[in-house]
């Protein structure tokens, strides 16, 4: 059976808030996505988790990549990053919003649901 994307980024989501219970609260204020990319003169598939977090949030989620990294290859995935999603909708140079607009419909929905928390 194939493991799907989104139910790949539930497990690792859940996984790392059972690991660790702080995460839990971290997490709910990310967007996690699940990026697939090939790569070679005979390509090969190359998968990783991407945390996507707000500029307030960023330290303290990317104080836990060693743990997230941990969690990805346990779900045979290669890699987890962190990602600032404040700075990735802020740039003016991003061809984001044209190449994939419901990517960053999401980061803006991240950012503006933490700034509206925090008020």
């Amino acid at each position: 059976m194939m493991l799907t994307e989104e139910i790949l980024v539930q497990k690792f989501t859940t996984v790392n808030k059972e690991r660790c219970p702080e995460l839990g609260n971290l997490l709910q204020h990310c967007h996690v996505e699940l990026v697939n990319f090939y790569w070679g003169s005979q390509p090969k598939l190359f998968q990783h988790f991407v945390i996507y977090s707000p500029t307030q949030l960023f330290n303290s989620v990317n104080a836990y990549k060693g743990i997230f990294r941990e969690v990805a290859q346990n779900l045979g995935i290669s890699e987890a990053i962190c990602m600032n999603a404040t700075r990735i909708i802020r740039d003016p140079g991003s061809t984001l919003k044209q190449t994939n607009p419901v990517l960053w419909l999401e980061l803006q929905l991240v950012v503006a649901q933490h700034l509206q928390l925090s008020e």
